[in-house]
């Protein structure tokens, strides 16, 4: 296989924002959501923002699984789209220096962005004005790259506008065709909430492996306790990755369910904890590590996000996790 993994999701800027709760409060946002906005929203919320400290990132939350899967020296590639702008040819120079390999469609227009605000308890809470993000059409899709992928790895949040969904129908229905894996992330519990008969859906008939967190499995399935969310997201699925944070993670393959132990670390700034997890999990998996093995790895990466600030790690990263790789 060409690739490892084949991303699809929002080519996204990331604009951080360390902020308190009461600022959330001021632009009336429900703390921990990811709120879709237009441009005037966009705006306003960093016109208020102005005298605080932000962060820049190349982002979105499947691209930041790709870059790290390269980060780790897989061979990632991603697909999206973006504006013709100067923001889009600094999106995408970003990509390439990352290493991972471009399918990038641009049409004219704003690329999308996402105001991430985190709070003292690392808590984050996004807004995003998806710009050319929502122009992705069925034929922007790269299909030679998709039948020359291990897996095609899909974000929920792909789910919330008809253009996009018409463009990821038509990447799962050829990885079907050539046996290609299907990873799907459910991205956001209002995600869910939004498109849990579609989800339910795909998670029949096209997705092989699942990462999804507590919130999410329990929209999903009607459950609160882990146990029974994983066995329940079993019946339709042989693997299923469900994420607990500082608990760790659960994770059920060919009927087996194997617990995955946190590291202890200050927590800092969640952003990019869920990316980074699924970035360790399928660079493993792909190597034939063990459950146990990739599981480990994953949740040492979302550690190591978690205690800095932004979704990327800044340095060699295969030295970072040396001790984790086999």
């Amino acid at each position: 296989m060409k690739y490892d993994i084949l991303g699809l999701g929002n080519p996204l800027i990331d604009v951080i924002i360390h902020t308190q709760d009461d600022f959330l409060a001021e632009l009336k946002i429900d703390k921990g959501t990811m709120n879709l906005v237009d441009e005037a929203r966009q705006s306003e919320i960093l016109k208020k923002s102005h005298a605080q400290k932000w962060i820049t990132a190349l982002g979105g939350s499947c691209a930041n699984t790709m870059v790290m899967i390269s980060q780790l020296k897989g061979n990632s590639a991603y697909c999206g789209k973006l504006g013709m702008d100067d923001l889009g040819q600094d999106y995408e120079a970003q990509l390439l220096s990352a290493g991972v390999t471009s399918f990038l469609k641009k049409q004219s227009g704003a690329t999308g962005s996402t105001i991430i605000l985190v709070t003292p308890d690392a808590d984050r809470t996004m807004n995003t004005h998806l710009g050319m993000c929502q122009s992705l059409t069925g034929e922007d899709i790269p299909l030679d790259a998709v039948e020359n992928s291990q897996y095609l790895y899909i974000e929920g949040y792909l789910w919330d506008t008809p253009s996009q969904k018409e463009a990821v129908t038509r990447a799962l229905e050829h990885a079907k065709k050539k046996g290609v894996k299907v990873a799907m992330s459910l991205s956001d519990a209002f995600c869910v909430e939004r498109h849990k008969t579609e989800f339910q859906n795909l998670v029949e008939n096209y997705v092989d492996l699942l990462f999804c967190n507590e919130m999410e499995a329990g929209h999903m399935v009607n459950r609160d306790a882990p146990e029974e969310q994983i066995k329940e997201l079993g019946k339709n699925l042989g693997h299923v990755v469900l994420t607990l944070g500082k608990n760790g993670a659960m994770i059920l393959n060919q009927g087996q369910i194997t617990k995955i132990d946190s590291f202890d670390v200050e927590a800092v700034d969640s952003t990019g904890a869920g990316d980074s997890f699924a970035a360790g999990y399928l660079y493993g998996i792909t190597r034939d590590y063990s459950v146990k093995q990739a599981g480990n790895l994953a949740s040492y990466l979302a550690a190591t996000i978690v205690s800095q600030d932004g979704p990327r790690f800044e340095g060699d990263l295969r030295e970072k996790a040396r001790k984790h790789l086999l």
